[in-house]
């Protein structure tokens, strides 16, 4: 519960910091939606930062019409492991992915006294997050999370099947690929893990081949340098995790795939996640 003349005399188990993450397109306006926060433990002997995130963003269309929802939902997932580290939220912007929006920004934190943190989060949830939620529309947006599509989709189904099978906490993550194409290439990997049973080298990427063609040509040109030169001895298998085939029978998305093959990615539908999650648990014998 926030800081009040009538509590701060009991002492509480956990005296937290509250930040909120707040789209606002235009800072000389009060017009803002809040799409996350940040809660952090003060104490010194035990830390602890829970970070959550709105399910949906379609609301940040009131006050951002021309918004990308898509990319916006992606980089948030970027963005939610280093928030997780960030001590200093006045240097945050240092922390931040380099696309990470502009738009979005933390406000002043406020002190937050608990003796629950679980039902702290809760609270927070529903004041915050669930009213963003109802207040979604359906426009494109929602249509597109609500079909299953797109990289944040096929990310966070990824990170589920990696932590279901015990593998999350054994994975490298945001792998730059700089030193296998060229200097300052900002593009990223983002799992990746040795196989010494097999003596392979096994990088996954979520690919979006319904709405974002670009990137899956970008990986495609890239994958034959990375492979080549992400081990010295073994095999380098890069798999391309896509939407699953219900949504990629257009010709697009058909050619975008066969592409990607053509340069040496294992294409997988997101599917197929707990099948790769569990051979992964298998080889790091987990």
């Amino acid at each position: 519960m926030p800081e009040s003349p009538n509590n701060t005399k009991k002492e509480f188990k956990h005296r937290c910091e509250l930040r909120l993450l707040v789209c606002e397109p235009n800072p000389l306006r009060p017009d803002r939606v809040t799409v996350g926060f940040v809660l952090r433990d003060t104490n010194p002997e035990d830390p602890r930062v829970e970070v959550c995130l709105a399910p949906k963003l379609s609301a940040i269309q009131c006050v951002y019409p021309n918004a990308d929802l898509e990319a916006i939902e992606g980089t948030l997932l970027e963005m939610e492991p280093i928030l997780k580290n960030v001590t200093d939220f006045e240097q945050y912007l240092q922390n931040m992915p380099f696309d990470a929006p502009a738009e979005f920004s933390f406000l002043p934190g406020t002190a937050l006294f608990t003796d629950s943190i679980e039902r702290e989060i809760e609270l927070l949830t529903t004041q915050y997050l669930v009213r963003l939620e109802a207040y979604a529309g359906d426009g494109k947006a929602s249509a597109r999370r609500d079909n299953e599509v797109g990289r944040a989709h096929i990310l966070r189904k990824m990170q589920e099947a990696f932590t279901n099978f015990g593998v999350w906490n054994f994975l490298q993550k945001d792998i730059p690929v700089a030193a296998y194409t060229f200097k300052n290439d900002q593009q990223k990997i983002d799992f990746a893990y040795r196989s010494y049973p097999a003596n392979a080298y096994r990088m996954f990427q979520a690919v979006s081949v319904v709405l974002n063609l670009d990137k899956a040509k970008l990986l495609a040109y890239s994958c034959p340098d990375i492979r080549e030169r992400a081990v010295r001895d073994g095999q380098c298998d890069l798999f391309g995790i896509v939407e699953d085939p219900k949504y990629c029978q257009n010709e697009a998305s058909v050619a975008a795939m066969e592409f990607m093959q053509s340069k040496g990615i294992v294409v997988r539908p997101v599917s197929a996640m707990m099948e790769i999650a569990a051979n992964a648990a298998a080889e790091l014998r987990l």
